[in-house]
Parts: C-alpha cells; structure tokens; sequence
C-alpha cells in the first residue's frame, strides 16, 4: 500500500461510508417497467401465418456464397497453374544424332572423362 492510500485509511477507516436506503431492491423491478413507455404488444406479437415465407434466393444464399468461392479458387488455380504451350516456349528439335546423345547421358552417368572414352574404344 502507498503512502497516500496509508494516509486516507488512517484518517477515515476502512468502514464502507455509502449504505442503500433499506428496501430499496424488493421493488426495484416493478418501478423500473412503470416507467417504461407502454408498447402495443398485439403489433409485435405476429402469427405464423401471417409472416412471409422465405423466398428461395434466400434460403440458398449461404449455398450460392460457398458456389462462388469455389469458382474462384478454381479460377485463380488454372490461372496461375497453367502453363500455356505456345510455340516458342516448345523444345526446338535439335539435328544432334540420338545415339550420340545417349552415349553422352551414359558417359555422364557412369562418369567417364574424355580420356577414358578414349581408352575404351581403342581397345576396340
């Protein structure tokens, strides 16, 4: 505790000084709805047949929401996953004789240098 908090309890206690004027809440309730202003209650008070039905648009309105999103993500999926083939970003046909290009893959997959490719087709 403070010094200032120390120096008002010491001079007036710790005796709760604000009281309720006695039965003050046994009618607290009736005197607050006396003062409300009186509404009509048969206005609010509306049968069931007299309530419009939904119509269908709005009874399917949380199922055309969840539609739409998914058209969405489905169009931003093929937009930024396809991949158009036009004809410059195909593979031009190279005039490089496959068999020489499989024996390079092979040569690179055993991990023959030059020299060594060499040896082995002098002994030939």
């Amino acid at each position: 505790m403070n010094y200032e908090e120390k120096e008002i309890q010491d001079r007036f206690g710790k005796e709760n000084h604000f009281r309720v004027p006695e039965g003050y809440f046994d009618q607290l309730t009736e005197r607050v709805m006396a003062q409300l202003p009186e509404r009509e209650q048969q206005a609010e008070q509306v049968s069931l047949s007299q309530r419009r039905p939904k119509s269908r648009l709005v009874a399917l309105r949380p199922w055309l929401y969840a539609a739409a999103c998914m058209v969405a993500v489905v169009v931003m999926g093929l937009t930024f996953h396809h991949t158009p083939e036009s004809a410059e970003e195909q593979p031009l046909v190279s005039n490089v004789n496959t068999e020489s290009q499989y024996i390079d893959e092979a040569a690179d997959y055993a991990m023959l240098d030059n020299t060594e490719i060499y040896a082995c087709l002098a002994e030939n």
